[in-house]
């Protein structure tokens, strides 16, 4: 037969022939026992402990000793080990007695046949029992440990059942609120909502699922003084087996110093674009006047100049005074033409006067000499005239784009493009010199080494355009920009 269990088995019995006969029906069932036999109460009492045995088995009867005396002792050691008794003849008002007392079954000596089925279901029931309790021990643990850690948390926590009403809040939120336990436990977290807050929950809780199940939000509350903040409550689903949205778990924080401090830093950020915004505008403007002053002014003064010393050159002789006033000449041409790219560099007459195109095509062929690049201009279905911010923004970048290669990228081609595509306008410079590094540049320019590629973003932004900067050593570079414009006629 094959072996049904292993048994450590503690027998108290003290007739041997019935101790072998009880043995020999269960070595007959498959139990392979590990017995240990007492023959009345100083044996059993040095034998036992709860940890050495899976069953005891008691004679029900004995000289000085009973089956009862000995579950007692079993009982006050172990509620849950498996004690069973054996008895000639038992009547049935001792027999309830016994199973109240705590036995786990009993069996009369004249049906040792049964004695192996009572064993198995006592042995099994005994390790499911174990086994329940065991869960049943962590499970408490769990909780307590759960309980403690939210507890000692300095967010609110809060659970409740798919119908809103609250089975579970920490410290933290009673302090928050000025509320007990027992005004929250068992109720409704939306009758202490405002109208509003009440409806934003149900529609949080009617979308969560399991595929789905986080959800936040912030509201507006009252704290316990009555004083109106700001909370951010971050919610979760707790689902079934099934599937079946069992609770809802949410914690909230206080974000009524974070919200106070982004609407500071909005209006600072907001404040610090009108600055800049104003910055540019007067500089446009102070450019467009130095422009004006250096052209009509020195400009003609010096034309005036050129003039008088050509009427003395025709009406004097002499070498050397043709020499000193062709020497002259040629101090008042360069000193114009300086003044003529003084000028331009400042703001090009032609951005107001003919519009952007002509001034960015005259930028770009004046500094292809300067740089000794091969200039390409290119322009698609671009009108005569466009919102001023956005022309000068445009020329701006195209000339601290060019710039930038004629100082640093060695070029042998740039090529310009400027073109409308819907409501929007594109501004492409690009070269095939030597390119750099980007992240690398941008990290110079938060030391303020260098604000070149700086400049051009807070313009276009401030234009309320897009920029983008794409290059690597070896690589060549593209600028491009591109606004929103509502074209003028």
């Amino acid at each position: 037969m094959a072996i049904r269990s292993r048994l450590r088995l503690l027998l108290l019995e003290d007739a041997p022939a019935d101790a072998e006969l009880a043995l020999a029906a269960l070595g007959e069932a498959g139990f392979e026992c590990e017995a240990q036999v007492a023959d009345g109460r100083e044996a059993f009492e040095r034998l036992f402990r709860p940890e050495r045995y899976d069953l005891v088995i008691a004679d029900y009867s004995l000289p000085g000793y009973t089956g009862l005396d000995a579950l007692a002792q079993v009982r006050r050691a172990d509620a849950l080990l498996p004690f069973i008794l054996l008895s000639g003849a038992l009547g049935e008002e001792r027999a309830v007695d016994a199973l109240r007392a705590g036995a786990t079954d009993f069996v009369l000596k004249g049906n040792l046949a049964r004695l192996a089925g009572v064993v198995s279901r006592a042995v099994e029931e005994s390790r499911a029992r174990r086994q329940h309790l065991a869960t049943q021990q962590a499970l408490e643990l769990s909780e307590r440990r759960y309980r403690a850690i939210v507890e000692d948390q300095s967010e609110l926590i809060i659970r409740m059942l798919p119908d809103s009403t609250a089975t579970f809040v920490n410290r933290a939120y009673c302090r928050y609120f000025g509320m007990q336990q027992d005004q929250v436990l068992g109720r409704s977290v939306l009758d202490s909502m405002t109208p509003e807050n009440r409806e934003a929950l149900r529609a949080n809780l009617a979308r969560v699922s399991p595929q789905a199940p986080a959800f936040e939000r912030d509201a507006l509350v009252r704290d316990a003084a009555g004083a109106e903040r700001w909370m951010h409550w971050s919610g979760r689903g707790i689902f079934d087996g099934r599937g079946a949205l069992a609770e809802i778990q949410s914690v909230g924080r206080d974000v009524t110093e974070l919200r106070r401090a982004m609407d500071l830093l909005a209006t600072a950020r907001e404040r610090l674009q009108r600055l800049s915004r104003r910055l540019l505008e007067v500089q446009e403007a102070e450019r467009k006047h130095l422009a004006r002053e250096l052209h009509d002014d020195i400009g003609q003064g010096l034309t005036a100049l050129k003039l008088n010393l050509e009427a003395l050159q025709r009406g004097r002789d002499g070498a050397a005074l043709a020499a000193r006033v062709q020497e002259a000449l040629e101090t008042t041409r360069h000193t114009i033409e300086r003044v003529r790219q003084l000028s331009l560099n400042l703001r090009p007459l032609q951005l107001d006067d003919l519009g952007l195109a002509a001034a960015l095509r005259s930028h770009l062929d004046r500094q292809a000499a300067l740089g000794r690049f091969a200039p390409h201009f290119e322009m698609q279905e671009v009108p005569a005239r466009m919102p001023a911010e956005v022309e000068t923004a445009c020329f701006r970048v195209a000339q601290e784009a060019i710039n930038n290669i004629v100082r640093h990228a060695k070029a042998g081609n740039v090529w310009l493009r400027l073109s409308v595509t819907g409501e929007r306008l594109a501004l492409s410079v690009r070269d095939d010199g030597a390119g750099f590094d980007v992240e690398a540049a941008h990290r110079r320019a938060a030391s303020g080494a260098s604000l070149g590629v700086v400049s051009m973003e807070e313009r276009v932004a401030l234009a309320g355009g897009s920029f983008q900067i794409q290059s690597a050593p070896g690589q060549g570079t593209v600028v491009v920009a591109s606004f929103r414009v509502a074209m003028e006629d």
